[in-house]
């Protein structure tokens, strides 16, 4: 069935269009499916093949010879055979019905009411986007499949503005109508059980903006409302029952069959007095404050609850990092982890069918493009299988990300990767494991041979999704027709917006064919065994196709005979979609205030100026965070409020004008979404006089850790700088909070950095606070303060820049790797060295050389040959490690020419030498030569040892240490191929160890997340 209006308005009337397919003698049964093997069997155990051939033509059917389906099968395997033969035709009917006095409504709700069922509800709509107002409404009904309507009369003698209607999942004769008197006065549903035959009306008493039916038990509805309530009702609506207040729109569930014990049982986020979130249930028959459970012991995220098949996921931010948890079939939260370096920046559920998470995170780095995780069968443990997944912003923040899945199969599913801005459609058939691009077709729609060939030219598809409910997106699948799949795109080394060709599998995707030059809505009837397909334009239309072998021909009907816009289509019961808005009028009463037992109506008042005007946040919050919603209660004491204007300045550059704002439910609802501090003014003004009334409100995020930076090795007294790095860095009006050594009272500064010297020798601890108005969090570092040490600059190479992720974590785990090389390569004791990567980009670090706990009694013949060896070992191109992807980084000299920087505390602050050549020429020369000599032969030595143990290999294996191991990684088997490579510094640990072979040997990392091991390999 198709919605269709006429390209010029007839008679002040819309016209709809509907069109029937009918079948002779013959009719689909799905059957068994399966895509991995090849084997598709989808018409219940009768296998069809049919022509190659393609057409766009209109003349009828084409169906194929017993010769062409022996040709077929031969070629591509007997996946299908035809069932049908060439005397068994279909038929199709159209027929065409106005709805007359519409003509100015532009919305529509459409509803086939249930299976084996003739009814159809349509539901058109005057929407006026200005007031956000529903101010029309006409409800028709249809007994014979749509070819006749009658408009209904809910209630005769009063105009009703019907502004939608919802229908029961488990019995569709139930439906459900919201709507009010045209005044919206009154507020009230019309229950129907019988298809709409016959409703009762039933008055309520709050303002529904959504309802929600239970997904079993037929009788059960959920009611949200605008402000927040929820209620429940247990008999169709007739009697109802507030649950909680302040109840997250959108996160409401319903209990989950054979998951959750009680049926009565609803999941829901909702906020507390302090303005926080949290997750409770309740049950419907008592859900008072005494009677909700908090089920995540803590507050969550707003809007983050999510309660899906076996499993339940919120997110956390308050005080740490965002940190995300799931808990499986109701046990205890448990935190997902990801590789440590994910950071991810927003994470969303793709599936979780089959006992398994499959996920999309946007890594730190990626800001058009997400990663896709599958996890074990708790949800706890992930690890990647697809990565740079395009992903678009849509208005209100939402995001589209290009993974579908197709319907009708498990674990199948379409992504478009994005790399260098090159996109590419690929297809999975094991949930991710392995992908593969889509095999462009062999032959074009006129059968010619196809110069597209792999794997230079795939096939790539849009995977868009349609904003108009009544048509699908840029690719068809469906759960009644397994197997089938048709999507818009092109041929080509990458996806090309503009080209939108349409191509049909009927395999799986195993193989393709192209249709269509343009692109067609398509519905899919009698489990995929008829097509019909209409083109995608904006100009008037009267001609679609079908197909009844899979797309192979395609016979043209024309369903009217004047051409017509084409709204949407229809083609099984069960679509619909909503769109509501309601208020509440409160009668104004002339003493001032409110009084809700009385009816709207007019009141003849002496005209007084406003007094006393007060402004406030719902929740007494002066604090807020960016994003927040604010709900402004303003309030009069005294004076007229019918006929006086308010003037709101929300200080962001946002103001409005409200009309008798203080006697309704409606509040100022606003979010600031920048950190600040904003003057909030309300002037209120009639013609007897004005008020006004003024607040400041502190915009802030929560602060969700604080990192101490300072440089662990400092020489004493001289300056150093402490700095505290806070997240997230958009945080502002904090207050810094510095505890130096032993000290019991702080240091306080505005600034997040304190300049300070330490006149003492030792460990001495550091702790920063950071504070706001909703939240206090601190970190602590020990630095050791010494007399003298050695500066050694490091560099990189430039490679690694693009792993730095620029975050505390990580350049200490950098930072540890390299020393733990050095020591390796050198022999150097691991006491004596440390490295401090520096923030910021390119990546740099500094090799710090602390002088010996204990040195000879004869200073004048000790030598420091530590030096040396770590110049030598950098010179050499000994030191390097392996990330992601298995590229190798050099760590070098930043001035392989430059003398080392020395630190001292003597006569003079800082002195510089040149290296380990200033002992040549002194007194100790000698000792050194004999001293070098004795250990050529020592080193020969070892090396031999090192041979013997290791013949014919030059590589050394450190395994990290479990607990580690656990933490960045999941117990997900892996292949070996170089692809499930994890980033090697996911794995870094404090233990690391490794062996040395020599100064010439390289030391590498490499990391296999299937062993689950960490290596050095030198």
């Amino acid at each position: 069935m198709a919605l269709l209006h006429t390209e010029e308005p007839v008679s002040a009337a819309a016209h709809l269009c509907v069109f029937l397919l009918i079948t002779s003698a013959w009719m689909a049964v799905p059957g068994p499916v399966r895509c991995d093997s090849g084997v598709l069997n989808r018409r219940g155990g009768e296998d069809r093949t049919f022509d190659m051939g393609g057409g766009d033509g209109g003349t009828s059917p084409g169906l194929p010879t017993d010769g062409d389906e022996e040709a077929v099968g031969a070629e591509s395997s007997p996946r299908f055979r035809r069932a049908l033969s060439r005397e068994k035709q279909m038929t199709l009917l159209s027929s065409s019905f106005v709805l007359k006095g519409d003509a100015t409504h532009n919305q529509a709700m459409v509803h086939w009411t249930g299976e084996n069922s003739s009814v159809i509800l349509i539901l058109t709509k005057y929407y006026h986007a200005d007031s956000t107002k529903v101010l029309e409404s006409s409800l028709w009904r249809s007994t014979d499949y749509g070819t006749t309507y009658s408009k209904l009369n809910l209630m005769p003698g009063t105009t009703i503005v019907v502004t939608s209607f919802y229908i029961c999942p488990k019995n569709k004769k139930k439906v459900v109508l919201v709507g009010s008197t045209i005044n919206e006065r009154d507020q009230m549903l019309f229950i129907s059980t019988d298809e709409g035959s016959s409703f009762q009306r039933q008055s309520i008493f709050f303002n529904p903006d959504t309802l929600i039916f239970h997904p079993k038990e037929e009788d059960k509805l959920l009611a949200y409302c605008k402000d927040g309530r929820l209620f429940a009702s247990i008999d169709l609506g007739r009697k109802w029952t507030l649950l909680q207040e302040r109840v997250t729109k959108g996160k409401v569930f319903w209990s989950v069959s054979d998951v959750d014990v009680d049926p009565d049982l609803v999941h829901m986020e909702m906020q507390d007095t302090s303005g926080g979130y949290l997750y409770v249930t309740c049950l419907i028959q008592n859900c008072s404050d005494k009677m909700v459970t908090a089920q995540f012991l803590g507050k969550i995220d707003h809007n983050s609850l999510l309660v899906q098949d076996n499993y339940i996921f919120v997110k956390v931010t308050t005080g740490n990092p965002t940190k995300h948890y799931v808990s499986y079939r109701r046990n205890e939260f448990v935190q997902m982890r990801f590789p440590k370096y994910a950071l991810p920046k927003d994470v969303q559920i793709v599936s979780t069918d089959e006992n398994q998470v499959f996920l999309a995170l946007q890594e730190w780095y990626q800001s058009d493009t997400y990663n896709l995780y599958q996890s074990d069968p708790q949800g706890i443990y992930y690890s990647i299988v697809l990565e740079n997944v395009r992903s678009t912003k849509q208005p209100e923040e939402n995001v589209l990300i290009d993974i579908l899945e197709v319907h009708g199969i498990k674990g199948v599913f379409l992504a478009n990767q994005k790399i260098n801005g090159k996109v590419t459609t690929l297809i999975t058939y094991n949930k991710g494991q392995n992908w593969e691009p889509l095999v462009p077709p062999t032959t074009d729609m006129n059968g010619k041979p196809n110069s597209c060939k792999a794997p230079d030219c795939q096939l790539h598809l849009h995977l868009r999704w349609a904003d108009n409910p009544y048509v699908s997106g840029t690719v068809h699948t469906k759960d009644s027709a397994p197997g089938l799949i048709m999507g818009a795109g092109n041929l080509g080394s990458k996806l090309v917006e503009y080209k939108e060709e349409m191509y049909i599998t009927s395999d799986c995707g195993k193989t393709w064919r192209q249709v269509f030059e343009e692109e067609h809505h398509i519905l899919y009837l009698d489990h995929g065994g008829v097509i019909v397909a209409i083109k995608d334009t904006s100009i008037p239309l009267k001609i679609l196709k079908f197909s009844i072998d899979e797309g192979r021909t395609w016979t043209i009907h024309n369903f009217t005979s004047t051409s017509v816009f084409v709204d949407g289509l229809l083609s099984e019961p069960g679509d619909e979609t909503l769109v509501m808005t309601y208020r509440k009028v409160i009668s104004n009463m002339c003493e001032g205030g409110l009084n809700k037992q009385h009816s709207t109506k007019q009141h003849n008042c002496p005209l007084l100026p406003p007094k006393g005007l007060q402004v406030g946040i719902k929740g007494q919050m002066l604090a807020v965070a960016p994003g927040d919603d604010i709900t402004f209660i303003v309030h009069q004491q005294e004076g007229d409020t019918g006929s006086t204007r308010y003037q709101v300045d929300l200080g962001d550059g946002v103001w409005a004008i409200y009309q008798n704002l203080t006697v309704t439910d409606d509040h100022i609802q606003h979010r600031y979404k920048n950190p600040g501090v904003y003057k909030v003014t309300v002037k209120a003004e009639n013609m007897a006089g004005q008020d006004e009334a003024t607040m400041y409100i502190q915009v802030t995020a929560p602060l969700q850790e604080v990192h101490l930076e300072v440089v662990p090795i400092i020489g004493r007294n001289h300056e150093v700088n402490l700095t505290a790095i806070v997240l997230p860095t958009e945080a502002n009006l904090s207050v810094f909070y510095w505890w130096l050594g032993d000290n019991q009272r702080p240091t306080l500064t505005l600034q997040s950095s304190l300049l300070t010297r330490f006149p003492e020798t030792g460990e001495v601890s550091v702790t920063v606070q950071a504070s706001n108005g909703r939240s206090m969090v601190q970190d602590t570092r020990t630095v050791r303060v010494y007399d003298n040490f050695q500066v050694i600059p490091l560099s990189f190479s430039t490679s690694l820049d693009n792993f730095n992720p620029n975050i505390p974590e990580w350049r200490e785990d950098i930072g540890q790797v390299v020393t733990k090389i050095l020591i390796k390569t050198t022999g150097v004791p691991l006491e004596s060295l440390v490295t401090v990567v520096k923030p910021g980009l390119p990546t740099t670090a500094d090799l710090y050389v602390l002088p010996l706990d204990r040195k000879p009694a004869k200073t004048s013949m000790f030598i420091d040959k530590r030096i040396p060896a770590i110049i030598r070992a950098f010179n050499g191109n000994n030191v390097s490690f392996v990330v992601r992807g298995g590229l190798q980084v050099l760590v070098m000299l930043a001035d392989p020419n430059a003398g080392l920087g020395l630190i001292a505390n003597d006569s003079t602050d800082t002195a510089a030498v040149t290296g380990y050549h200033g002992v040549v020429g002194g007194p100790g020369f000698w000792a050194l030569a004999v001293i070098f000599s004795i250990s050529i032969i020592t080193g020969s030595f070892i090396l031999y040892k090192f041979k013997r143990k290791l013949p014919g290999s030059r590589n050394v294996y450190a395994q990290m240490h479990n607990e580690k191991e656990q933490e960045m990684t999941s117990p997900i088997n892996h292949s070996e191929d170089t692809q499930h490579i994890i980033q090697g510094e996911e794995f870094i640990d404090d233990d690391l160890d490794s062996q040395t072979l020599g100064s010439h040997s390289g030391v590498v990392l490499n990391i296999n997340s299937r062993e689950l091991h960490s290596y050095l390999t030198s």
